[in-house]
């Protein structure tokens, strides 16, 4: 019988006082932190926050284009 990790890990934890499954949550935590695991739902609020940031510098920009040699005459 071929067991995944996700059900193997739940199992286990099943075992553990709830400080302690705490503590496995917490860990989990840490690993989405350190290897910047997202879910989809917190990508798309991340997208979110970040257009309505900068809708405030949007306005003005549609007929601007970038020119590079100019810009490296400064």
């Amino acid at each position: 019988m071929l067991v995944d990790t996700a059900e193997l890990i739940y199992h286990e934890s099943q075992i553990l006082p709830e400080n302690l499954r705490a503590e496995v949550l917490d860990f989990i935590g840490y690993l989405k932190v350190r290897y910047a695991i997202k879910t989809e739902a917190v990508a798309v609020d991340k997208v979110a926050e970040l257009e309505t940031a900068f809708a405030p510098y949007r306005t003005g920009f549609q007929e601007f284009t970038f020119n590079r040699e100019e810009a490296n005459e400064r």
